[in-house]
């Protein structure tokens, strides 16, 4: 009996993972800009993984290999931010037409300083 609860839980982390992974699909093909397509693949990330580790940490049990899977969702967590951000900056300071997009106010900054 044990073993079918832990399998619906399992199944029920797998199925949420899998429902946030399609609408963040979803989210990334049909927003128009492409800092909302990357903020949209950023956030679910995240949370996608962190819903498929906790799966597995289920369905393997307490031992060595939830462990590695832990670490790797640590890991993915204090890289993804970073990399989200860098391509961000990147795009924020390649694109000349970022205005057009974007409500920017650069030159409120400087007057308030």
């Amino acid at each position: 009996m044990l073993e079918w609860i832990r399998f619906g839980f399992v199944a029920a982390f797998f199925a949420a993972g899998l429902i946030v992974l399609f609408i963040a699909i979803f989210g990334t093909f049909r927003l128009p800009y492409s800092l909302n397509r990357l903020h949209s693949a950023a956030m679910c990330d995240t949370l996608v993984l962190m819903l498929f580790v906790i799966g597995c940490v289920v369905a393997s049990g307490i031992n060595v290999v939830s462990f590695k899977f832990v670490l790797v969702l640590v890991m993915l967590w204090c890289t993804s931010p970073v990399v989200s951000h860098i391509l961000v900056r990147t795009r924020y300071l390649t694109d000349e037409h970022l205005g057009e997009h974007l409500d920017i106010h650069i030159n409120d900054e400087k007057e308030d300083a």
